[in-house]
């Protein structure tokens, strides 16, 4: 059990139990969000999700050394990705290249900062031609 008091966590702004954050990471709460969302908007059920996740977690168990949480939520982005899939709400190729978009923004941002999908296409903080001033900025008047 662990007895670490909550304010001891660095992670800001993630939900607490008594043992301390209900998600590792703040994308787990994301995805665990989205499948929720999803589900509370109409698009499956429920049973329909424990179907999809059940079947996820038995084809692809916990790989050696692999923590608990990490394989948890390997299997639940996986079936939510087989999920949206098969309902047509998204296909393949555009979650492989969202997926890809992501690895560049984390890529692409300096250590320490929080991701943005901005920063699959343009690195953060540097210099860039067609943001540079080249002269004051004027403003007209209103007339």
């Amino acid at each position: 059990m662990n007895t670490t008091p909550h304010s001891d966590y660095a992670t800001p702004g993630l939900p607490l139990d008594t043992e301390g954050p209900v998600f590792e990471h703040p994308w787990q709460a994301q995805a665990f969000s989205l499948v929720v969302h999803l589900h509370q908007a109409g698009h499956f059920s429920w049973a329909q999700w424990v179907q999809v996740f059940s079947d996820q977690i038995r084809a692809t168990p916990a790989q050696p050394g692999e923590s608990v949480n990490d394989a948890y939520f390997r299997q639940w982005s996986d079936a939510m990705e087989t999920l949206v899939e098969t309902l047509g709400l998204c296909g393949r190729d555009t979650i492989s290249q969202r997926a890809d978009e992501w690895c560049r923004a984390y890529l692409n941002t300096p250590h320490g900062k929080p991701v943005n999908l901005m920063n699959a296409s343009c690195p953060p903080a540097h210099a860039h031609p067609h943001s540079r001033r080249t002269g004051p900025v004027t403003v007209s008047p209103a007339g």
